[in-house]
């Protein structure tokens, strides 16, 4: 869902309203609802005040949900790129071979894996890429001191890319139940419709117009809001990108720029490499 249709929904569900109060102010026998206004603002606070207490909660989680999958992406992009240079410390058959399947995983991840985060799914292709960076892990000879401490870091680094690839894709699956939701929409739809007891004929239509917009407005903006934090993958502005991943993948190419990956540009086995 990109930025325009975030909007249209909060012009929509305005325009529903004043519509509504256009609606009551033209049918009602009456001039105004409430005989004490005093009274029916002291309610209205406590409605309000119980929906922004609610609100408040649950945009707090959610937005602590989209920080973890932004610093997840971040933290997963700079462990490939920290095993991509330690790979250095082994022969250049050891060396190219997991660098190349380190580069694959990256544009799998970019390329493959991305998208699907938006229906909370994975990618094959990532996990065979996985599979081939530990099997080659486990291939790999220790004969020197250095190629000793260079593979406990080779460890290290493989241990923090996966937490935080589970971390990422845990993050693409909303955090909001849908009992959660039902609850945030009535408590919105009844501080909306609380604005209604407010109409009152003696005052002009554009007065009245802009109390329930107000309202609507920030109740659904608010909605919106929550739903663009629960849904921290969507390919829209200000949603989660694989960017520090595509840095990492063009770090890896200036590094090694003589380097043939046994992929495609896309993360997928290349024909060459599977003849």
């Amino acid at each position: 869902m990109n930025l325009f249709v975030l909007a249209l929904i909060v012009v929509v569900v305005v325009s529903v309203g004043v519509a509504l109060m256009y609606v009551v102010r033209r049918t009602t026998k009456v001039d105004y609802f409430l005989i004490d206004t005093t009274r029916g603002s002291a309610i209205f606070g406590i409605v309000g005040t119980a929906f922004a207490v609610l609100l408040a909660f649950v945009m707090f989680v959610a937005f602590n949900s989209f920080n973890e999958a932004r610093d997840s992406s971040e933290a997963e992009a700079a462990a490939v790129g920290s095993m991509f240079r330690t790979a250095r410390f082994f022969t250049p058959a050891e060396r190219d071979a997991l660098q190349g399947e380190l580069s694959c995983y990256a544009k799998a991840v970019v390329h493959q894996e991305w998208p699907t985060m938006q229906d909370g799914e994975s990618s094959r292709v990532v996990d065979e890429w996985r599979l081939e960076i530990e099997n080659t892990l486990r291939g790999i000879e220790l004969r020197t001191p250095i190629e000793q401490a260079g593979f406990r870091q080779l460890l290290e680094e493989r241990t923090t890319r996966s937490e935080a690839r589970r971390e990422r894709l845990l993050e693409g699956d909303p955090i909001i139940s849908a009992p959660v939701w039902f609850i945030l929409a009535l408590g919105g739809l009844a501080t909306v419709g609380f604005v209604l007891l407010f109409t009152d004929r003696r005052e002009s239509f554009p007065v009245q117009a802009s109390l329930i917009a107000t309202v609507a407005a920030l109740v659904s903006a608010s909605l919106v809001l929550v739903w663009f934090l629960d849904h921290p993958y969507e390919d829209s502005t200000g949603s989660v990108h694989p960017t520090e991943m595509e840095r990492t993948i063009e770090n890896m190419e200036r590094e090694h720029p003589g380097l043939s990956p046994p992929c495609t540009e896309n993360g997928e086995l290349s024909a060459a490499s599977v003849s």
